[in-house]
């Protein structure tokens, strides 16, 4: 097997992997940082996916696969760039690595006094405590009965005082702090395997992020903050939709379906049931085209609609779906009759608007590379966007958070 071996940068701390684990396709950035002028350069792009094509299944029997694909697409990212980072953040999809928004109230011992430093941090170090309990309430109640979850990475994303919100809750009064927190989270059997990976690669772990909530708080991103969106990430083999309520992440969805499904639809044609995209375009006239592409796409807003029951109670007239992904290819060519599909939805669906999220919608992350230039490397770009942000911004509370997370 073989693993990347380019020696070190000299300035290696500014230098780190973001990479995006898919459930076929392995993406590996070089990423340097450059935390003054508050940007970030990518060095080097891989690309890497098993010679058979198969699923890159997170399980122990796989493991030496997994770690040989990464391998891959680091070496050519390395490659490129000649420098090999000693620290690396990775994301998975959503079936690995989940997401789901909690509500902490916390009652002060008296609303006369204004709110501390020092209490909020001792806040914060008491809600860390019951944090994996209050995740795994959630998706018991939602999912199905698992105990053994671990929490890879939180971050508080709203606060209020009294039902007001606050940017820091420091020097105000007041009786009761509400905090809504963004959780990351996955089996603990997983993340032991992830840790190995990142061991096995010979880089330290910085951290495992949930691949949607990297993307919601990437800057630049085109109407996502403060904004109703759902994003909808398409691999080869499933598709993550994320719900953004007014600039807030309130959780993640995923279903077994990806851009190979929705690349092939069944055809009245006895002959051949299935048929790649490409071959079909030779064959059968634009009608037969146009009714195939309306079956996959049919299909993709039949699993967005199902990953949106849980959030029935949000109104969701004013949402935006943003598009992206590997299994995305060509679908821009076909915004205007994914609309009209939508269109013919029942409410509030059919009030809809779509967009796609290309390479250049994150704009602290610049591409030396000249080779991001489509719809398929937003995940790898927005991890390295988020530990630019988290670089820059310091935030003391969300660090108390994360204080035994990825020891």
């Amino acid at each position: 097997m073989k693993i990347s071996s380019k020696l070190f940068g000299n300035n290696f701390d500014e230098y780190f992997i973001s990479l995006d684990i898919g459930s076929e396709i392995v993406k590996a950035l070089v990423v340097q940082l450059d935390n003054k002028n508050e940007k970030a350069f990518v060095l080097g792009v891989g690309k890497s996916s098993r010679k058979d094509k198969s699923d890159l299944i997170v399980n122990e029997e796989n493991f030496e696969n997994i770690v040989s694909v990464c391998a891959s697409a680091i070496d050519d990212a390395v490659a490129i760039s000649k420098i090999k980072p000693r620290k690396i953040i990775i994301g998975l999809n959503g079936n690995i690595v989940r997401g789901v928004s909690t509500n902490i109230n916390y009652k002060r011992k008296t609303n006369k006094d204004k709110i501390g430093e020092r209490e909020v941090k001792n806040i914060i170090s008491e809600i860390r405590g019951g944090l994996c309990e209050s995740v795994k309430k959630i998706v018991e109640n939602n999912e199905v009965s698992d105990s053994n979850i671990f929490i890879t990475h939180s971050t508080i994303i709203n606060i209020n005082i009294d039902g007001y919100k606050v940017i820091n809750p420091v020097g105000f009064k007041g009786s009761s702090i509400e905090f809504t927190i963004f959780n990351s989270f996955m089996l603990r059997s997983h993340y032991r395997l992830i840790k190995n990976i990142s061991e096995k690669l010979n880089v330290k772990l910085l951290e495992i992020v949930s691949q949607p909530y990297a993307v919601s708080v990437a800057k630049g991103i085109k109407d996502i903050a403060k904004s109703n969106i759902i994003l909808v990430d398409v691999g080869e083999k499933m598709t993550s939709v994320a719900m953004i309520h007014e600039g807030l992440i309130k959780g993640v969805k995923t279903f077994d379906i990806g851009g190979k499904a929705f690349n092939k639809c069944l055809l009245r044609d006895p002959v051949s049931k299935t048929m790649e995209t490409e071959n079909f375009n030779k064959k059968y006239s634009n009608d037969k085209i146009k009714e195939v592409s309306s079956c996959r796409y049919e299909v993709l807003l039949d699993g967005i609609e199902l990953s949106l029951e849980d959030f029935t109670h949000i109104n969701l007239f004013s949402f935006k779906i943003l598009f992206y992904g590997e299994g995305i290819r060509n679908f821009e060519n076909d915004k205007d009759l994914i609309s009209k599909l939508l269109g013919n939805r029942d409410a509030p669906f059919s009030e809809m608007k779509i967009d796609f999220i290309d390479s250049r919608a994150i704009l602290k992350i610049k591409d030396k590379t000249n080779k991001l230039k489509d719809l398929q490397c937003i995940n790898s770009l927005s991890l390295a966007s988020y530990i630019l942000d988290k670089q820059i911004e310091k935030d003391q509370f969300n660090e108390i958070l994360n204080s035994a997370i990825i020891k």
